[in-house]
């Protein structure tokens, strides 16, 4: 996501707690660690949490994520979501081909106890498949809302028919 940016002309900062995915990264500052502990004593006019981290399985690193969300939006700013789709968990397996050209597939969302699923994803490159297995908790808008509202952040409009990116700007 982060070449695309810069690509479009954005100033991005990527933040990860893999240095090795960091290592991909030209053009953007990076930093290396938790989302959820970040505090870089900045504000930014967008701020981006993609690949569903959203519904992590953990409320607590959820919270967390949230907070720094809230904590590094400018006051005119936005936060932009992805969250799942409404079948995210029911319309199994489903495939997409993304334009890059490699195939993810969730094949299997089972539910493992208080309201988190677990979710095994494959990608498939045309020289390797990858297989993950991760917590995930779906939410309802109104579980998405409060969860916003808890970090002083609350949703101004989704910019997709599907619903699947949410921007949210500063109470």
């Amino acid at each position: 996501m982060t070449h695309p940016l810069l690509e479009r002309g954005f100033t991005v900062t990527a933040v990860d707690e893999s240095a090795e995915m960091l290592e991909r990264v030209r053009g953007a500052r990076t930093i290396c660690g938790p989302i959820e502990d970040l505090d870089l004593g900045e504000r930014f006019e967008a701020v981006l949490l993609a690949s569903f981290l959203v519904h992590t399985g953990d409320s607590e690193v959820r919270r967390g994520l949230l907070r720094t969300c809230a904590r590094h939006v400018g006051a005119d700013g936005c936060v932009l979501f992805q969250r799942e789709g409404a079948d995210h968990h029911t319309d199994l397996p489903r495939e997409r081909v993304d334009p890059s050209g490699f195939t993810v597939r969730i094949v299997s969302s089972e539910p493992v106890g208080e309201g988190v699923h677990s979710v095994r994803a494959e990608y498939e490159f045309p020289d390797a498949v990858w297989t993950q297995t991760f917590r995930a908790r779906p939410l309802t808008d109104a579980q998405f809302a409060e969860a916003l509202g808890e970090a002083g952040l609350r949703v101004d409009r989704c910019p997709t028919d599907d619903g699947t990116w949410v921007r949210a700007v500063a109470v």
